[in-house]
């Protein structure tokens, strides 16, 4: 993807005198309703002075008066950014972001070897900027086609397959913080529908891609069998009502009743819920997905034969229902019912496959029938274990730290050495009110932590040299000002192992990449509030 360049956007507006007057200078603006800006020939250097100056300084009969055989050099603003060609749009937005805000608004100076170029608009830039990350998304999403072709072609075995994908899942996570993350910090900074329309396209179509990377990871681990199961006892009561509390929304804002219903005094049992609950909610998703009016209903429940037991849960809708056809492909990877549903409803056509193998990994089965009232019906069968009753801890538990529910923001130290990635995450917390340090290296981090106290300290754990974890090492071998500081991790590698090796190295929680703006602010405060307590990895990770 070729970048865009600030000579290729920037106008060869001719300067002017210092001296010229405001007469002059007015007659410009008005015989052009495009001139945004005019040059300025100065001794220090090119000066800016903008269609709003000239317009301000004129506006009524005194101030015509005032400036009309007045120099211009008095309107001329003092300071403007100047940009040396081949810089791209992307770099020079950010410096405008970072040092230069005025020129988000009133546009800045291109150069070429210290020579005048021409002048670029706020317009302009803004244009390009989302011209730029829309290029990364149309890569992204041709990327994604690739991998869709590449997993069609791929011939050899399937745990191959898995850390082929799990490798590539890794390099596109990281590229996909920049271009969520920008698009995000746009919609959020940018004025105008249209910037915000593009940014907001661009953030749809990289959630898109992160939803079907995760699809193929998944798929690709259980093939593998890399998908672990662990099982351990969980209240099915709890399991039901966090269903009922995450699903109950969304389908009501689409006029759609969602129902839960569970077996009366069902015992607690001894399954993988985590699993489970990824079944369930693929089926749900997939019911919401085709119901456009009635209901979609939920039955748990469970049975017991010969000492087996086993849970039951069934997914019923009113939708448009599966053909006979339909329903024999339908549980195969990348199929949908038809290339109408395709288009109309979207979707990969990955979640039923990844439902119906994961079933299968229990010991269990999903079964598609026809809904009489119309629609389908999917009923999951997975063997359990009854669970013996709830132990009161031996111990007493962990205390949480005392919080009131409020913090003071401080200083945080960023380490991370993908550029964009870097950008997106001071941006977003410098917008929440953080003061921000970065560090390219785990040993330029651990050297500023060793004499700058910090809030709270976020790395990156593939770091050149020394990975995240020399950060904690350091820290803890030392008696300096953030041994008790709240250093979080963040990674493109999502697998148990990675998230398993952090929590033992002592990291506070897990932050998985691609990292929003939003989420990452939220999950600050959680941490900050809870005091950062290990319960934060239930919360993030």
């Amino acid at each position: 993807m070729s970048l865009v360049r600030v000579e290729d956007i920037c106008v060869a507006v001719p300067p002017i005198s210092p001296e010229a007057t405001g007469t002059a200078a007015l007659s410009q603006f008005q015989s052009d309703p495009a001139l945004f800006a005019l040059p300025v020939e100065r001794a220090a250097g090119i000066g800016l002075l903008t269609r709003a100056a000239v317009m301000e300084a004129m506006a009524g009969p005194e101030g015509r008066t005032i400036f009309a055989t007045r120099p211009v050099k008095w309107l001329v603003a003092d300071d403007p950014m100047c940009v040396a060609a081949g810089t791209s749009a992307g770099v020079a937005a950010r410096a405008a972001t970072e040092a230069f805000p005025s020129a988000l608004s009133d546009g800045f100076v291109v150069t070429e070897d210290g020579v005048y170029r021409g002048l670029v608009s706020a317009a302009a830039l803004l244009r390009a900027v989302a011209e730029e990350n829309a290029g990364r998304a149309r890569t992204l999403s041709t990327a994604a086609k690739r991998l869709e072709d590449a997993k069609a072609r791929i011939s050899g075995a399937a745990r191959d397959k898995a850390e082929f994908l799990a490798f590539l899942g890794h390099e596109i996570r990281t590229p996909l913080t920049g271009i969520l993350g920008v698009a995000d910090l746009l919609h959020d900074t940018v004025p105008g529908g249209e910037p915000r329309r593009l940014a907001r396209t661009i953030s749809d179509s990289g959630h898109h891609l992160e939803q079907l990377l995760n699809d193929l990871l998944d798929l690709s681990r259980i093939e593998a069998g890399k998908m672990p199961l662990d099982p351990a006892p969980f209240d099915l009561n709890e399991f039901s009502a966090g269903a009922r509390d995450i699903w109950a929304p969304r389908l009501a804002a689409r006029k759609v009743d969602f129902r839960v219903r569970t077996q009366a005094d069902i015992p607690r049992l001894v399954g993988d819920a985590v699993r489970l609950r990824q079944v369930l909610f693929n089926l749900i998703s997939n019911a919401a997905k085709f119901t456009e009016q009635g209901h979609v209903l939920v039955e748990i429940s469970t049975t017991e034969e010969a000492g087996t037991h086993r849970l039951r849960m069934k997914v019923s809708d009113t939708g448009i229902g599966i053909s006979d056809v339909d329903k024999a492909r339908l549980f195969e990877a990348f199929e949908q019912a038809s290339a109408a549903t395709l288009h109309r409803h979207g979707g990969t056509g990955l979640g039923l496959a990844i439902a119906r193998k994961l079933a299968q990994a229990m010991g269990g089965s999903i079964a598609l029938d026809d809904n009489p009232g119309g629609g389908c019906v999917f009923t999951v069968d997975v063997p359990v274990e009854k669970a013996g009753p709830r132990l009161v801890a031996a111990e007493p538990a962990k205390t949480r730290r005392p919080s009131s529910g409020k913090f003071e923001l401080g200083r945080v130290l960023v380490v991370e050495d993908h550029e964009a990635t870097a950008f997106v995450i001071a941006e977003a917390l410098r917008a929440a009110g953080w003061k921000v340090d970065q560090a390219g290296t785990a040993e330029e981090a651990a050297t500023r932590a060793l004499s700058t106290p910090y809030q709270v300290i976020l790395s990156d754990i593939h770091l050149p040299g020394e990975g995240g974890d020399f950060i904690l090492r350091t820290l803890k071998g030392s008696t300096g000002p953030n041994l008790m500081t709240p250093v979080i991790a963040m990674s493109a590698d999502l697998s148990d192992a990675r998230r398993n090796a952090c929590r033992a190295a002592g990291f506070t929680a897990f932050l998985p990449k691609p990292i929003r703006p939003r989420t990452l602010v939220a999950t600050l405060a959680d941490i900050l509030m809870t005091g950062g307590d290990s319960e934060s990895w239930a919360q993030v990770g």
